[in-house]
């Protein structure tokens, strides 16, 4: 019995249809056919949908279960990881501040976080809060996010503030658009500097609480909350299994204002009807100027817009605005966002003038299928031609049963001959802290000691290189390991993901490690 079979049988989710004159492009029994069918041809396991279109709600459903050991049913309150699609309350709480006037969109991050430090210092000290959080700053795509996953590590925000300085500048300071999760954690801790309060009791208070949200949390999701949370899944050979867990604890977690909300789909569309309302709350209450509002929404930084795209989507632009990207679709303004954890993926979008906000939130992470959704509900609305946006995606991507092996690099030439034995030891990165490497029953093993799941074993791919293979072969994210020596002769060792499909997270190439301790002072490691 698959996942999806399971959940219809246990009771049918009521759907709520749309009652009105003029017929919509799409109706609610269509919309929730074609979500079934994602799901079941994608193999996810549960999802959350809710569309909002013309001043009435023409879908709000769950579908499939939260977690396929321990199946419940979704519905339209169960909690899902908003990963960045939380990114969009990080610049309205700023936004809320600017309104007090005890921040300025264009202020210096120095003067409100002293401690806030770049790799050029004329870049920091230049450095606004609109710079935060605009993906512009210079660093390559996903720096730094080796402090925030795989989840979970003992990395702290006063890690993050402290790493940044250590990060390589790649491209050019609000000319080059590269994706970037640290800076929104600067945002929220720069919220905490000014506000008084935790970005997370900010977020709940001046936000969530505000608008009634009672499904929603900026931290810790309460323990009598956790009964309806979807868990995170993947796909491996043998079927769904549950991934980490949700991490929803007790105690706050790092990347909160980057991407560590919960919420459910019946919450997240009051939310995007109260900023599509210009900041008016359903039922009158202003949680925001229209000013701000529109101050959110208004571009900021290009992004790559390839020819092959701009015909899909009929458009002509693509920016990133505030905690939004914004783009023209068949002559409409859609401003949306895609959130993105292992094992869980979400999208929000809002079409203004058509007032159409929708929401997909889902418990595995399935490109094709959250591609198929996007496209799939949206499309019909913007009035573009009809198209089959499942098997077009599964066309571009391949279906779950054609899972194609990544493809691996060629190791990279040897820079100098080191053997096992002076490898052996324990490194320092200025920016990821310590790892160590070490023999176990006659192989090489490698170990960060803040990023447990980060433990691997070494072997040798030709003089002075390694392939270095995690034990959790959930990660995806092999890598090369080469060595070399600085002025001094000193050992130096960094490293490449080993895939080109690697995620972009896994920034290894940032990495540069230099000796601490000889290899006698770690020859026999302990388990964390």
């Amino acid at each position: 019995m698959t996942a999806r079979t399971l959940a219809m049988s246990f009771f049918p989710i009521a759907v709520v249809l749309l009652a009105a004159c003029e017929r919509p492009p799409m109706d609610a029994d269509s919309a929730a056919q074609y979500v079934e069918r994602v799901l079941e041809e994608e193999q996810v396991p549960g999802a959350a949908v809710g569309i909002w279109y013309r001043g009435k709600p023409l879908l709000l459903q769950g579908f499939g279960v939260t977690n396929v050991e321990h199946p419940r049913p979704v519905d339209d309150k169960t909690l899902f990881k908003l990963a960045s699609t939380t990114k969009a309350f990080t610049s309205a709480a700023l936004g809320l501040l600017v309104e007090e006037g005890k921040i300025d969109w264009d202020g210096r991050v120095v003067d409100y976080l002293p401690q806030f430090r770049l790799g050029d210092s004329w870049v920091t000290q230049e450095f606004r809060i609109v710079d935060l959080l605009t993906h512009r700053s210079g660093l390559g795509p996903g720096a730094g996010d080796l402090m925030l996953w795989p989840q979970p590590n003992q990395y702290s925000r006063s890690d993050i503030l402290a790493g940044l300085a250590h990060l390589p500048v790649t491209g050019s300071f609000r000319a080059d658009y590269a994706y970037d999760n640290l800076l929104y954690i600067v945002a929220g801790e720069l919220i905490a500097a000014v506000s008084g309060v935790s970005f997370e009791d900010f977020v709940q208070q001046r936000l969530l609480q505000k608008m009634g949200l009672q499904n929603c949390y900026a931290g810790p999701v309460p323990a009598t909350a956790r009964e309806n949370l979807a868990d995170p899944h993947r796909l491996e050979a043998e079927g769904l299994v549950v991934d980490t867990p949700n991490l929803a604890g007790d105690d706050p977690i790092v990347l909160a204002a980057a991407g560590g909300m919960h919420c459910s789909a019946g919450d997240m569309l009051t939310w995007l009807r109260t900023l599509m309302a210009g900041g008016e709350i359903p039922g009158g209450e202003r949680l925001l100027s229209e000013e701000t509002r529109d101050r959110l929404w208004r571009p900021e930084t290009l992004m790559p817009f390839s020819p092959e795209r701009a015909t899909r989507d009929g458009g002509h632009f693509y920016a990133y605005a505030l905690g939004w990207r914004v783009q023209d679709m068949h002559g409409k303004r859609v401003i949306h966002h895609t959130g993105s954890l292992s094992g869980m993926y979400a999208w929000v979008a809002l079409v203004p003038e058509e007032d159409l906000a929708l929401v997909v939130l889902m418990n595995r992470s399935a490109g094709a299928a959250r591609q198929a959704l996007i496209y799939g509900l949206l499309k019909p609305f913007l009035g573009a031609p009809e198209q089959d946006w499942l098997a077009y995606f599964q066309n571009l991507y391949g279906t779950p049963a054609e899972a194609v092996e990544p493809e691996v690099l060629p190791p990279p030439a040897g820079l100098v001959a080191v053997d096992a034995q002076e490898l052996r030891g324990r490194y320092r990165d200025p920016w990821f802290g310590e790892m160590e490497i070490f023999a176990d029953g006659g192989r090489l093993r490698w170990r960060a000691l803040k990023s447990p799941r980060l433990t691997g074993t070494l072997d040798s791919a030709g003089e002075g290189v390694w392939a270095l293979t995690w034990d959790d072969r959930s990660l995806n994210a092999d890598a090369w390991l080469m060595a070399d020596r600085d002025d001094n002769g000193a050992l130096i060792l960094t490293m490449r993901a080993k895939s080109r499909g690697t995620d972009f997270s896994y920034d290894f190439h940032d990495l540069r490690f230099s000796r601490v301790a000889a290899g006698r002072d770690v020859e026999t490691a302990q388990d964390p």
